[in-house]
């Protein structure tokens, strides 16, 4: 279940979690399920994805994902690192600050970037405030 190619750019990466951000502020949370692989110990399913959200701050039911955001006292993180294959296929991963109702804040979303043979997988791996 490759997502990207072997060559992708960090740009291509960040571009790739821009439009699972768009799922996010559309409320289809199992679209945004289905966009990524998750990693397998955080169990991760649609309805779990839109509790950590909701539950995010002032935990307002009505609040939700903008893939957009005015700086507040935080600026919004969008980083790639990359690494030497780690033995499990895992060569890099994503920290991407989640805009929440048009603002920045520090829920950051963390994803795996794993090499195979079709291409790279984009792995969520965790949702908290970092």
């Amino acid at each position: 279940m490759a997502h990207l190619p072997i060559s992708a750019s960090d740009e291509d990466l960040i571009k790739f979690a821009d439009e699972w951000a768009r799922l996010l502020e559309a409320e289809d949370y199992a679209a945004a399920f289905g966009f990524t692989a998750q990693e397998p110990s955080m169990q991760w399913t649609p309805e779990l994805i839109r509790q950590v959200i909701k539950s995010y701050c002032e935990c307002s039911a009505g609040q939700k994902v903008t893939l957009n955001g005015e700086p507040t006292d935080i600026h919004q993180r969008k980083e790639v690192t990359r690494w030497q294959d780690d033995g499990h296929g895992s060569i890099g991963e994503i920290w991407y600050d989640l805009n929440i109702d048009g603002y920045a804040s520090d829920l950051t979303a963390t994803f795996y970037i794993e090499e195979g043979p079709d291409g790279l997988t984009v792995r969520l791996n965790d949702i908290h405030v970092m």
